[in-house]
């Protein structure tokens, strides 16, 4: 019903997995893409271009904020402006090839065929210019793996690629070996690989929250609390981490108990939608309908058109 399972695609997946590209230009328009604040970035970099059309950076930063706004083509024609300026930036062709990818999830199969290669040889070249460029490597990565034989996916060279990650950064690239691993259905190994990722940077709290959702899939819960519970220990004003704990709670029935951890979440940030949707499902559970359904109703008055929209309508249709 949530993200407990690992979700893929063929393309998709590698769009979403572990992607930070670090930015070399204005400070200014940088932070506003980190803040989130993509319409104000998008006026900043359109600024700029109208005062140096040949500031490669400038389209390229507009790429960026155009692909978060799900502004596809245009975020194309914008990557394909800071190519034409300069083509030896690694960074560019990595962002035209996730660029290419997001637009071919979306697409029928004959069209997939036309961009994959396309999307591939962006991925190849950024690693070409700079064998540095994790985000590359990865993008290889998950074309590899997720590509058809046919459009030449591989897995001896996903192998590859993630073993380059390991290289480059053992924390990204243990995890990117833990997904290979599930992919290839050895679940031990999985496991293996995500102690590894976290015994490789401890702090980090992204492994232990893999390491958590992985559990849960597996169905040992009580494993997959003492990676929560490590978790929110690490970033205890983090609403992620009492969510994620909440969902570990709400798999094993649990849910009183989830519902405090879901509250907590919403105490640190009344508008953390996914924590809102789980809240509802767990009134739902209980048999509390009118309780659910008000719930349901508080997560589309925050998302209105987010990930568990469709659903959250579905289940007040059904329980009113």
């Amino acid at each position: 019903m949530k993200r407990f399972a690992f979700k893929g695609g063929f393309f998709l997946a590698a769009l979403c997995l572990y992607f930070h590209v670090e930015a070399q230009v204005d400070s200014t328009g940088i932070k506003l893409i980190e803040q989130g604040k993509f319409s104000e970035a998008r006026s900043f970099f359109e600024k700029a271009i109208k005062t140096s059309k040949n500031d490669a950076d400038a389209h390229y930063q507009l790429a960026r904020v155009l692909l978060y706004q799900h502004e596809y083509d245009d975020a194309e024609d914008a990557i394909d402006e800071a190519l034409e300026l300069n083509d030896k930036d690694a960074r560019f062709h990595f962002l035209r090839g996730r660029i290419l990818g997001t637009i071919a999830s979306d697409a029928n199969i004959f069209k997939q065929g036309i961009l994959a290669p396309k999307i591939k040889n962006e991925f190849l070249r950024a690693v070409e210019l700079d064998p540095s460029l994790i985000e590359a490597h990865i993008g290889l990565y998950n074309y590899y793996i997720m590509a058809p034989g046919i459009m030449g996916g591989s897995d001896e060279e996903a192998l590859k690629q993630a073993h380059e990650v390991v290289k480059l950064n053992a924390f990204r690239g243990h995890l990117l070996l833990a997904n290979y691993h599930q992919h290839k259905k050895d679940f031990t190994g999985a496991e293996t690989e995500y102690k590894l990722a976290i015994g490789s940077d401890p702090e980090k709290t992204s492994g232990y929250k893999a390491l958590g959702y992985f559990y849960i899939n597996q169905k040992k819960f009580d494993k997959a609390v003492a990676q929560f519970k490590k978790y929110v220990e690490l970033e205890p004003k983090n609403p992620d981490a009492y969510d994620s704990y909440g969902d570990a709670l709400f798999a094993q029935e649990k849910y009183d108990e989830a519902i405090e951890k879901y509250n907590t979440a919403l105490w640190l940030d009344k508008t953390f939608s996914s924590s809102i949707y789980q809240l509802g499902a767990c009134y739902e559970k209980k048999g509390l309908r009118s309780k659910a359904v008000e719930t349901y109703q508080w997560y589309l008055s925050v998302e209105p058109s987010g990930r568990y929209a469709e659903s959250a309508r579905k289940k007040i249709k059904e329980l009113s």
